[in-house]
């Protein structure tokens, strides 16, 4: 080999080792930035009233809440694929002795409505950009209610952003997994939820749907479901959507699992086991909502 193209090759290959090496501290530190941003949120709670634990305890199973933290609520590793990241629901039972209820009481507030930690750090993947919609009333009932859960003894492994999910982080790949990004934070949690039986009780729970079906309802590609989530589902009134459905068909839909053309509602993707413990009135609720939203035609997936 010619000593002169000897030369330029190593020059060469110093120049991309050195700008890969840059490009890859890029990402760490922009991604850093905001995996460790302080959002100075400050919620000092008095302990949860005991007497709000039922109503906590029909919460937390209509939403979902034992999908991640686990069945007995002691945690649960949702997710293992390094490089990309590993997500784990923690424990979010009480230590004897050792748990303050004012403190878990503050924490739950955090998590929920602002998608932080004790710290003020942004939750991996944690859905709080719909659970912020939550009441401090709803809140306390579910402090309540895991407060008298009891105690599990486990210490799941901390969550965790691989290269690979940094990388799509900073490339603007993973909308939604910050939820912390999302919330405004200046906005205290609504007092108490509306009655039940109403169309303002209906777009009260239904926030819990946006993260998937977006803030219009009109369903399409899920920003966090990955390359083999199929789009959601259209749930406005138009014949793309619902339009067909009865609240019969839609209740059953929730309850069952099958559309009322008897297709199965893809469980790994729509947490309709959750949602169908909603009681009657709640779904009920859901339903006069969601035939009051402006019909959108967006064909997104078969839906009837």
């Amino acid at each position: 080999m010619h000593p002169g193209l000897k030369r330029y090759l190593k020059s060469f290959s110093i120049v991309i080792a050195a700008s890969l090496a840059i490009a890859v501290l890029a990402v760490y530190l922009l991604s850093q930035r905001r995996l460790r941003h302080d959002y100075e949120v400050s919620v000092p709670l008095a302990p949860p009233r005991a007497a709000l634990a039922a109503e906590g305890a029909q919460l937390a199973r209509s939403r979902g809440c034992a999908d991640c933290h686990g069945q007995d609520f002691g945690g649960k590793l949702v997710l293992d694929k390094m490089p990309f990241a590993r997500l784990v629901g923690t424990n979010l039972t009480h230590e004897p002795g050792k748990s303050n209820p004012a403190r878990e009481h503050e924490r739950f507030y955090r998590a929920l409505h602002h998608g932080v930690d004790m710290q003020s750090r942004p939750l991996l993947m944690m859905p709080s950009a719909e659970f912020t919609h939550l009441s401090a009333h709803e809140i306390e009932a579910l402090s309540a209610y895991l407060a008298g859960l009891p105690y599990v003894r486990r210490t799941p492994p901390a969550s965790a952003m691989g290269p690979l999910g940094r990388a799509l982080l900073v490339g603007g790949k993973l909308q939604g997994f910050l939820s912390a990004e999302a919330i405004d934070h200046a906005r205290p949690a609504v007092a108490a939820a509306p009655p039940l039986g109403t169309i303002a009780y209906g777009e009260h729970a239904a926030q819990l749907c946006t993260g998937c079906h977006r803030s219009d309802f009109g369903g399409g590609p899920m920003s966090h479901g990955g390359p083999s989530a199929p789009p959601a589902a259209n749930l406005t009134p138009d014949a793309s959507g619902l339009g067909a459905w009865s609240e019969v068909d839609f209740v059953a839909a929730m309850r069952t699992g099958k559309r009322p053309d008897g297709s199965d509602i893809d469980s790994a993707f729509m947490p309709w086991r959750a949602v169908g413990q909603a009681s009657d009135q709640e779904l009920h609720s859901i339903w006069l909502y969601l035939r009051a939203r402006p019909a959108i035609a967006r064909t997104t997936r078969t839906v009837q």
